[in-house]
């Protein structure tokens, strides 16, 4: 798997994403961290049940999208990530990706899932909202400071 070709990826994706939404310090912040190429690296092996590792969209030899989801605790699933090249959105392949973490989480014993979504996010909010995900609290972002005042819709959706 190539971990260059993820770090890529998801920070192209965010930037693209959330360069209306959110301040750059923030973006920067976040992706330098989140998406680093050496952490996108020791990532790339699974570490079930927490991390269940990438899964990825191709369009023949080329990696085109990743997402990543694992249990935070006993049934209890997030998904961690979700990021496509900003030339693919719209072709399905985040649902496909979506339906693989789900999958995933699933078969591990997951009767719910959990995600994160930034709040002003509508095209995100809806495409949870479109696959079964409701609203259920509002919080302070990952990575964000008070200041920031950067905030993320949790979202759940029961697994049947």
């Amino acid at each position: 798997m190539d971990a260059d070709r993820i770090a890529e990826i998801c920070t192209a994706a965010y930037r693209a994403a959330y360069r209306e939404l959110l301040p750059p310090g923030y973006i920067e912040r976040t992706a330098g961290i989140c998406f680093g190429a050496a952490r996108v690296a020791r990532q790339v092996p699974a570490d079930p049940p927490r991390w269940f590792g990438y899964q990825v969209a191709e369009e023949g030899d080329r990696l085109v999208g990743a997402a990543g989801g694992g249990l935070t605790r006993p049934g209890i699933g997030e998904l961690h990530l979700i990021y496509l090249d900003p030339a693919e959105r719209g072709r399905g392949l985040g649902t496909l990706l979506l339906d693989r973490v789900i999958a995933q989480i699933r078969e591990a014993g997951g009767t719910e899932v959990w995600l994160s979504v930034f709040l002003g996010d509508g095209p995100g909010i809806g495409f949870y909202r479109s696959r079964g995900f409701q609203p259920m609290a509002t919080v302070q972002a990952d990575l964000s400071r008070e200041d920031d005042h950067i905030r993320s819709l949790r979202m759940r959706r029961a697994l049947r």
